[in-house]
Order: C-alpha cells, then structure tokens, then sequence
C-alpha cells in the first residue's frame, strides 16, 4: 500500500512527462521549418580555420639585419641575427673598429684598444632589455662557449631592493639623490661576449638619443650625420644643461661653450663665467644658471674641489639675487650659512684642515653684519678717525666656533699661513667691536699675543677708540698699549692713541 506522500508524487509525474512529450512534437516541426530559413554556418570556430583567422604579422620579422663588415667572424653575424629575429632589438648598428688609423693617428683610441667590433641596438622598455641580456647570455654561453661579462642590468632581486630603498628614503633625503638624470636602472646594458673582440650595447630609445654612441664611434667622415641638433624637449636627465646652453638665446659668448668637450678644464671655465655673468646682472644670468652647471658637472663625475666652491660661496655672498629675498641683514647672514652647509652636504665635499682657513674668512662675513652700511671697518675709522659707533650689529654663533677652529688649526700648520690666519683675526676684532663682544675681542688679542703678532694689536687700536666703553678702553691701555708703543707706532695710528688717553683722562676728571 501506498503512502500519502507517494500516491501524491505519482499524478504529479505522470502529468509532466505527457506535458514534455507533447512540447516535443510541436516543436520538432517548428525547428523544421527554420531550418530551411536560416543560414547553414561553419561549425569549425575561427581559431582553427585558417582562412579566417585574422592575420598576425610579428614585429620581429619587420626588423632589418644592419650589413656586416667585410671579412667579419662568423660569431658576430650569429650575435646580430640572434638580437634581430630572437630578442627583437632594433635600429642595430655596427662599428668596425678595426684599422682605425689615418693619417698615423688612431681613430676612436679608447675604443680601439678594448674592441674589435660594437654593436647598438634599441629596447623596447627596461624590462625588454633585462629580458634579452639574460637571453644573450644563455646564448654566447651555450652556443659560443665563452663566459660573457654584462654592466648596467640589475636583476629582479636587485632592482627591487633598489626601489624599497627609494621608498625608505622619503622625504628625509635631499631632491638630487631623488632624481636619476636620465640613468636609470636597465636603460643601457652592455655585454662583453669574450669572443673577437664583440661588444654589444642595448639601451632604450631615450638613453640612446640622449648618450649618442653612434656620434663617438663612427668615422670623422660619418659623424655629420650622427651629431645632434637643438632639442626642444625637457626632461631630468644629465644632459638638461646641455641643452640649455646650446639653445639658449641669452648667451652672447664669443666663443660658445662645447657642452660634449667632457673635460674638467672646460665644464669649470664655464662655471667661472657664468659667476662673473651673475654679479654683473643677475637678471640675465639667475643663480639658477650656475646651480644647475654645477649639478651637471657633479653628475657627470667631475669632482667639485675647494676652489669651485670657494668661487661659488663668495659669489653667492655678493648676490643680489640671494640677499635680496631677505627682509633683514639677520636673516640673510643666517640663511647663508645654512646655503653654505647644504652645498658642503650636496656635493659631498670634505674639507682639510688647510681648506677649512681658507674659507674662514667667508664664513666670517657670511655670519655677520659685514655688508651692513652702519659696519664698521677699520679701514673707514682710519680714514675718519672722528667717527663713532652707532648700531649694534650682530652675529652669527657660528663666528665664535671659527675663532677656536682657526686657533686649533693655525698651531698646527706652517708659517705661510700666518698671513691667512692674521686675515682671519682682523675680521674677527671687526665683527666683535661692532657687536661690543669685548669677551671675544679679547680673545682675540691674548691669541695675537701669544703668537707674538704685533700687527692684531695695531688693528684693533681703532676699533678700541671707536667703539669700547670706558672699561675696555683703560683694560687695552693697561695691557696692550705698552706693546704697541715697544714695537713702534706708524704715524696713521698716533691720532688714535691721542684719543684713547684723552677718553680716559676725561672720564678720570668727570
């Protein structure tokens, strides 16, 4: 017997297979009948039909192998056929440098002495040419037999340690070190392959027209074709102040300065001129200009020595440009020691103890007041002993720090350097009066004494008679003034002695 749910399924069932069966034959004559209407298709997808399938045509096999020179060896014409139907490097080209001799001289020297052969071809991307220089080498390994040597590739690994520290770096780390001038990594990758003398070089399409091989390689009588013209486009590489000198319409040099003349010689008389171009008119020649010589010295490779720095601190000093973007004469001696310290930290310069005197006397005028039309010098209390003391002028902290560096360095160098050092010491009393830092003036005096340099003690006689109150005027003529008077008074400074004992002897009556 059965159940209720089972005598419930069973009229269920029956009705919906009848319901099929019937849907069946209706639609069995309906498909019928559009048949005969519609259109009978290839079954086949067009995939594996080769008549439709679209046609493909792979770029390698537009790419055109460069002729070979005569009698070449049979390894470079495997190379450059491998780079042209198997990697896909482009615009290849190759320089014999075989017999490069005319007239007794030798063509090309530096790359006649390594190699026989140079091949440059163009990458799509940095990952291309990271992908082919792997592929080359597998290649001369196991076709040529030779251990082939590649610069300029970092591998996967590499490379992403190299952008985790860019990340590290932040905004902790100067802009420079941010930019990459053009040279970043895998854009130019040169091979080695161990076999007759063949040297391969796959850069980018913009590494290539920035660094332009083909214009050091090729014959004297090819180079027109290769040398560059002006180019308009702008971009971060080190070549962005080559640029500029050869397109500016600023420059009225009689002679133009040959940007790819890469000698030291060259880029620093540059930089000497444009130094002179911007205290003459700063407006013609914006310090801008010169930064960015200097930067593309340093990025070029040459080493930027005291002597380039000294010539730009000084100019820097002199600027109008620069002290003009101060509202007071304490802010710019401020900031311009804060120019000076960043410029010793950008180009990582480090001084000697030698180095570090010479600029002493920079660094003084930089810390101070000195450029200021109420500063005191003793040159101009000398022409006009009648004149007194007015403003107080300050300084720098940094100046007390250079009195001891220059007292610590001058006793442990030679004689010729007395002059400096007597330098240094006359601007030191300058700025000490015209502050009244009589602490530091003093000091000043006790180190003259010691090194038994009469000429300090002369010096500061008028700026004692200027600018001293009544103590330090009767402490110098207890204890200095007897000196002087010993060692001879020149007549200039006798008026000046009349007026410290009559300062005195006035003060002693009242």
């Amino acid at each position: 017997m059965l159940s209720r749910s089972t005598r419930f399924i069973k009229p269920l069932i029956s009705t919906r297979v009848s319901t099929v069966v019937c849907a069946r034959n209706l639609s069995s004559s309906r498909i019928s009948s559009f048949r005969s209407i519609l259109p009978i298709k290839n079954e086949v997808p067009w995939y594996l039909n080769p008549e439709e399938s679209p046609s493909v045509s792979s770029p390698l096999k537009t790419i055109q192998i460069p002729d070979l020179p005569e009698n070449h060896p049979q390894a470079l014409e495997n190379i450059v056929t491998f780079l042209a139907r198997d990697l896909g490097i482009d615009d290849l080209i190759i320089f014999d440098m075989r017999n490069k001799i005319a007239n007794n001289e030798i063509e090309n020297e530096g790359a006649y002495d390594i190699s026989d052969f140079m091949v440059i071809g163009t990458g799509k991307s940095t990952k291309h040419l990271q992908k082919a220089s792997s592929e080359l080498d597998f290649f001369i390994k196991h076709n040529l037999h030779k251990l082939p040597t590649t610069e300029g590739i970092l591998k996967n690994g590499a490379l992403a340690k190299f952008h985790r520290r860019l990340q590290r770096k932040g905004k902790t780390a100067p802009n420079y070190s941010k930019n990459a001038y053009g040279a970043e990594p895998n854009t130019w990758v040169m091979t080695d392959t161990k076999s007759d003398g063949i040297f391969i070089h796959m850069l980018t399409k913009e590494r290539r027209n920035d660094l332009n091989l083909e214009y050091l390689w090729s014959d004297k009588a090819e180079r027109s074709k290769y040398a560059k013209t002006n180019v308009d486009n702008e971009s971060d590489d080190i070549f962005r102040g080559i640029r500029y000198f050869h397109s500016s319409a600023q420059s009225k040099q009689t002679v133009s300065f040959d940007a790819y003349n890469l000698t030291f010689d060259n880029y620093s008389s540059e930089f000497n001129k444009l130094l002179r171009s911007h205290l003459v008119d700063p407006k013609t020649t914006p310090l801008k200009y010169v930064k960015d010589h200097l930067d593309l010295m340093y990025s070029a490779g040459f080493t930027i020595d005291s002597d380039l720095l000294y010539s730009y601190f000084n100019t820097i000093i002199q600027s109008a440009e620069v002290n003009s973007k101060f509202m007071t004469d304490t802010k710019a001696f401020k900031n311009r020691n804060i120019i000076f310290a960043n410029i010793l930290k950008k180009y990582n310069i480090q001084l000697t103890k030698k180095e570090i005197l010479k600029f002493t006397p920079l660094l003084i005028v930089s810390g101070s007041q000195f450029d200021h039309p109420s500063f005191l010098t003793i040159k101009k209390i000398i022409e006009n002993p009648d004149i007194s003391h007015e403003e107080l002028l300050r300084h720098s902290k940094t100046i007390n720090q250079l009195l001891r560096l220059s007292n610590k360095i001058s006793s442990s160098i030679d004689q010729k350097h007395r002059d400096l050092k007597r330098e240094i010491d006359l601007l030191l009393l300058s700025v000490y009066a015209n502050r009244t830092n009589w602490i530091h003036f003093n000091q000043v005096i006790d180190s003259a004494i010691a090194r038994n340099d009469i000429s300090i003690l002369k010096a500061a006689l008028p700026l004692i008679t200027a600018c001293a109150d009544l103590k330090t005027t009767v402490e110098f003529n207890d204890n200095v003034l007897p000196l002087i008077l010993e060692s001879g008074l020149e007549p200039k400074l006798e008026p000046f002695v009349e007026r410290l004992l009559a300062k005195i002897y006035n003060a002693n009556q009242s």
